[in-house]
């Protein structure tokens, strides 16, 4: 597993209609989305990283609202809060998951990169199931690095 650091911050302006959806430009190098009076704003970062309590970045920070500038006209200019965090990828990027062939007893239930909050009900569930006696998909499964 390969952890990897997401920056974030709330910028303040009055320019914001909370029914936006999330925006991100095509060549994935920001995103935005309302967040309170503010928006929330990433420069969509995967900094390689060791285990650690993330700090974010003042660069990335600077480099998300500048990146939000650049593509509408919300004239970003302060940052209320900032933070950053650790996200992991096995190196297909896919989640892994179910029994580990070389550690009986281990289950796997990782690699879900920056989705964990969407794909994370989905993968309990069919973790739960494997645990149980279901199968889980190659793709997915531990001995597919084996």
């Amino acid at each position: 597993m390969t952890p990897l650091r997401r920056t974030a911050a709330v910028a303040r302006t009055g320019r914001v209609d909370r029914a936006w959806p999330l925006v991100a430009d095509v060549g994935e190098t920001f995103y935005f989305r309302p967040e309170g009076a503010g928006v929330l704003v990433s420069p969509a970062d995967e900094t390689p990283s060791e285990p650690c309590d993330a700090r974010p970045d003042d660069l990335d920070v600077a480099l998300a609202v500048e990146r939000v500038n650049e593509a509408t006209d919300l004239g970003l200019r302060s940052v209320r809060t900032a933070w950053a965090g650790l996200r992991t990828f096995a190196p297909d990027r896919k989640p892994v998951t179910g029994p580990d062939p070389a550690a009986p007893g281990l289950w796997w239930l990782a690699g879900q990169g920056g989705y964990g909050i969407q794909i994370g009900p989905a993968l309990g569930r069919m973790a739960a199931a494997a645990v149980t006696g279901g199968a889980v998909p190659e793709a997915l499964s531990v001995a597919r690095f084996r």
